[in-house]
């Protein structure tokens, strides 16, 4: 037995010290099967912006000593907003209609349809208390992301409870939600992903589903002011995780609400980058952090108005920042004179509009509107059907009733017109183009590294890594005969770009008669870079996804993201040139096809252009279509004020 035990204790450790040898002597292993070995590049490029972002605030925040120096703060954030939101210049009549009224006893509701934009219907409850003496103060509820929209139970919950306390409120269905369905109920899945198809169709024309309900909550304040029970020096304005969004976002964007509460929202965007929050479309306003800013200039756009934030311990809108943002803008406030007029209630628990944080609504808005608090809050009474305004077709049952892809598609059909007018030559083009990207003709030769050669499908690849900007590594895949690092390229070369990864699409292109005359090209965000972060189910442009989210990030800084893939292309082609190309032709794949017309447009060397599959669907083609199959990332915001792909693709061709 001794003798067993003293053979175990010796074999034992040989065999495995042997087996942590074994792949020395095995076949190695080429293949990187986690190709994404940059996979957090582009997070740490984006993370570092908002980081040093938000510093950059605080500071500003801290040097405030005075109310001059508090006014100043509050003018700023002001500008920001009114820069960030694009409404209509005129508006339309409401046409707003009672359909139907039930008495519960000591409240009463309407179910309601009135027009926000011409043939754009909004669905709506008005709940009031059942006896009323003279005007009483009113509040916008605006619903979170629910499917079924205002007929969500916590949200019906506080509406009743909010008209017991005497207050009149106007419940609407967001766009996309409840009875305004704009997919003829094709779309199957959350509201959110409807949000976001609609946002990426709505950027083509310079617009954002952010403007767009934003401006649902701006026209249902008019229908409020044209209630008689209604009076109009007592407006406020509530909602929970969307609805919180809105609830922040209307009353930064309309001065007649005197009082907000948002739910679930409120934290910092920059904890949001930090976390790897995706949010939805009408979360992300369109260049609002340009020139700095952070998510507390909501509040303080609107300073010193009494402002309740309401956050959940263990939301995933960071409390952290809730807490962060709180802190500033009371600082604010303070300098003002109005510190009492600014609060922030946690409440236990996870996302979600929780007993704790109704009740601290409800106190809020008592207290501000001078009412009685009721410390309790009561059960629901009104029934499910009830609530219903239309059949079950909602909004699109009605006679001349439009959808926004209807909307948009008319938008882009009299900007092609516009265009067509005063078509711009080549040199026109590639300025409004590079503004428009924030990218001109590159000139610099990027730095590179030498990356470990790869075995792909038992080929051997050389990878060059180009540093074109902090954390960002776009990789250059080429052939080349034996273990030569020297970057070489002949004269006539072909510049490869795929849909998403240069492994998994390109590699049956090489061959060793290619050598030196076929590259391929990852740009930020795809193959090798492709997050592995944001993204874990690569899913690179699901409606939801990382490149969606990255994409999102860089319209909020106004800095495109399709902009610095283009930029990433641009480098790359100067390396090559730098290292004896004369001729290139940009073959693009799939997706890439966008970078490849905007690349060959901006660029300043001999290129040309070839589209693998011709040329891709035009933006205006795209908002015609339900399924919007251009992703996010390959929409460059406003793009139809100067030109659709096919018209700078003609363009290219003619010159």
């Amino acid at each position: 037995m001794k003798t067993s035990l003293f053979l175990l204790a010796a074999v034992v450790p040989a065999i495995l010290s042997a087996a942590s040898w074994f792949p020395f002597f095995s076949k190695p292993d080429y293949s990187m099967r986690d190709h994404r070995i940059f996979g957090e590049a582009v997070q740490n490029y984006y993370q570092t912006i908002f980081e040093e972002n938000l510093r950059k605030y605080e500071r500003q925040i801290n040097r405030a000593k005075t109310r001059k120096d508090a006014l100043k703060i509050v003018a700023a954030a002001r500008a920001r907003v009114k820069k960030a939101w694009n409404f209509p210049e005129k508006k339309c009549p409401l046409e707003a209609e009672v359909l139907k009224r039930i008495n519960y006893g000591d409240i009463v509701v309407e179910n309601i349809i009135f027009k926000s934009r011409p043939n754009f219907t909004v669905t709506a409850n008005f709940y009031l208390p059942a006896k009323i003496k003279g005007k009483i103060p009113a509040l916008l509820f605006v619903q979170g992301h629910s499917n079924i929209g205002k007929h969500s139970g916590a949200y019906v919950i506080a509406c009743e409870n909010l008209a017991r306390r005497g207050i009149a409120v106007l419940s609407i269905d967001p766009i996309q939600q409840g009875e305004r369905d704009q997919f003829n109920k094709s779309l199957k899945g959350s509201c959110t992903l409807g949000h976001n198809r609609l946002n990426r169709q709505l950027m083509a024309l310079g617009e954002t589903m952010s403007d767009w309900r934003t401006y649902d909550g701006i026209r249902s304040v008019d229908y409020l002011l044209t209630r008689p029970e209604v009076d109009p020096a007592r407006i406020g304005i509530n909602g929970n995780s969307g609805g919180g969004t809105m609830t922040a976002m209307i009353f930064a964007n309309d001065t007649r609400i005197m009082a907000a509460a948002p739910s679930c929202y409120i934290t910092t965007f920059c904890h949001n980058v930090q976390n790897e929050l995706a949010v939805d479309g009408e979360q992300i306003p369109a260049k609002f952090l340009a020139n700095g800013g952070e998510m507390a200039d909501l509040i303080l756009a609107r300073a010193p108005q009494p402002f309740r934030i309401l956050a959940n311990k263990g939301d995933f809108f960071d409390v952290r920042g809730a807490r962060k943002t709180f802190e500033m803008v009371k600082k604010i406030y303070s300098l003002l004179g109005k510190e009492e007029n600014i609060s922030l209630h946690e409440s236990p628990g996870r996302h979600g509009y929780n007993a704790a944080g109704r009740l601290a609504a409800y106190q809020f808005f008592s207290q501000v509107f001078g009412l009685k608090n009721i410390p309790e809050e009561y059960k629901r009474v009104t029934k499910y059907t009830d609530l219903f305004c239309l059949d079950e077709d909602g909004v699109s049952g009605l006679e001349g009733e439009k959808s926004v892809h209807i909307i948009a598609a008319e938008k882009a059909a009299a900007l092609r017109r516009e265009r067509t007018k005063k078509p711009l030559d080549k040199k026109g083009m590639q300025k409004k183009i590079a503004q428009l990207l924030k990218v001109g003709s590159i000139n610099t030769v990027p730095a590179y590294r030498c990356l470990r050669m790869t075995d792909i499908d038992e080929k051997l690849f050389q990878r060059v890594g180009i540093m074109t900007e902090k954390f960002i590594t776009a990789t250059l895949f080429y052939q080349d005969t034996g273990m030569d690092f020297e970057l070489r390229a002949n004269k006539e070369v072909t510049l490869m770009l795929p849909d998403q990864s240069v492994r998994e699409e390109l590699v049956k292109y090489f061959s060793p008669e290619t050598a030196r005359s076929l590259f391929a090209l990852d740009p930020r965000g795809m193959g090798e870079s492709e997050p592995s972060t944001v993204e874990r189910l690569r899913r690179l442009y699901w409606d939801y996804g990382a490149d969606y989210h990255f994409s999102s990030l860089g319209l909020l800084l106004d800095k495109p993201y399709i902009g610095r893939r283009i930029y990433d292309i641009l480098c790359a082609i100067n390396l090559l040139v730098k290292h004896g190309a004369e001729k290139i032709t940009i073959k693009a794949f799939g997706n890439s096809r966008y970078l490849a017309v905007y690349a060959a447009l901006l660029c300043n060397k001999n290129v040309s252009l070839e589209l693998v599959g011709g040329l891709p669907v035009t933006y205006e083609q795209a908002i015609k279509d339900m399924k919007a199959p251009i992703p996010q990332s390959f929409v460059p915001f406003g793009i139809l004020k100067i030109a659709d792909i096919d018209e700078i693709y003609q363009l290219l061709k003619r010159n």
